[in-house]
């Protein structure tokens, strides 16, 4: 009896220094078994697929970085816990019900999903009641720069634009309704003095159709999403929400006196799972996630593709997500003028 009474209580020692090292109790399990008991590798987290999934259509500044990493946390989750029998990760894009979808699923690792801050709106306008601050935050992995941008026939700069509105209201295409540039629009408008009659699409890629038609003279989008129309010439950079300049015929954000804005108006993009994961799932997959963005080859790919990588992890991304939900708190009643 003494004998395992002190076999259990290694055990435990050795488990709790393995979570606190991020390292994988399913690889310990595996080495510390006897031959005859390798088949409960099966029972080994991760032992089925997990399922990503993405509360937007396929394709988009959204879709293409979770698709890029996924091989990555897939690879970095079985090097963890090698012998388990599953951990490939599979994307389900789900537009209309994804995050409902995300936090009422088991929280056993095995559905994970990506998010940004704008379904806080949801909330404010009442249209759906989730509380956001019960998810497990496992990632901020991107932060992307918004921008402001005119067709290649349009303003010739930033200045051009602000002495027009002196005169008349411009339009400006924002992509989908109270979506995340739908939101940077209202709070520009608000914060910054500025006059823009903001247009909904359908989605980006509607709007810089719309952009291109002349529909509009102005439209905000994402660096990811207009990166093409600009390298084609096609549209031209009037104004980064950026603090450096990375553009040189482009000014900034803060160039023009609004650097506190620059958080409030870039698009941020978490990787979340349900409520009250399980302990193990949430260690391993931090750990996974952890390696999966410091991944030399994936940091190459964002860099190429310009998706700049944030990467605050576990509690960090959680303060960061509370901090933005207060700040759109603060900016309810103007949400709510302009969206009702």
């Amino acid at each position: 009896m003494g004998k395992t009474q002190g076999t259990a209580k290694h055990f435990l020692s050795r488990r709790d220094f393995l979570r606190v090292s991020g390292l994988s109790a399913g690889a310990f399990a595996l080495g510390s078994l006897s031959p005859g008991s390798v088949s409960q590798a099966k029972d080994i987290y991760p032992a089925e697929k997990i399922t990503y999934i993405l509360p937007n259509k396929p394709g988009g500044g959204y879709d293409i970085p979770a698709r890029a990493i996924s091989p990555y946390l897939s690879k970095y989750l079985k090097e963890g816990s090698p012998g388990a029998k599953g951990g490939d990760v599979m994307i389900k894009n789900e537009a209309r019900r994804g995050y409902s979808l995300i936090h009422n699923a088991k929280p056993n690792g095995y559905t994970i999903g990506g998010m940004d801050t704008t379904p806080i709106i949801d909330n404010l306008m009442g249209e759906q009641e989730i509380d956001y601050t019960k998810l497990t935050f496992l990632v901020l992995a991107v932060s992307t720069t918004k921008m402001v941008v005119t067709s290649k026939k349009g303003f010739n700069c930033w200045n051009d634009v602000v002495n027009a509105m002196k005169k008349e209201t411009l339009k400006m295409g924002v992509g989908f309704f109270a979506r995340a540039n739908h939101i940077a629009g209202i709070i520009i408008n608000e914060k910054m003095g500025t006059r823009f009659r903001l247009i909904p699409f359908p989605g980006t890629a509607e709007c810089m159709n719309a952009l291109m038609r002349g529909d509009v003279p102005l439209a905000i989008a994402s660096n990811d999403s207009i990166r093409g129309l600009v390298q084609a010439q096609e549209a031209k950079l009037l104004l980064t929400f950026s603090e450096t300049r990375e553009y040189p015929d482009a000014v900034t954000l803060k160039e023009i006196g609004y650097p506190e804005l620059i958080d409030k108006i870039c698009s941020h993009r978490f990787i979340v799972a349900p409520p009250g994961l399980e302990q193990e799932p949430e260690t391993m997959l931090l750990a996974a996630i952890k390696r999966a963005t410091t991944d030399k080859d994936f940091v190459a790919w964002a860099k190429n593709a310009e998706f700049p990588l944030t990467n605050l992890y576990g509690t960090d991304a959680e303060r960061f997500f509370l901090k933005f939900m207060r700040y759109y708190e603060d900016m309810a009643p103007a949400f709510k003028e302009h969206l009702s």
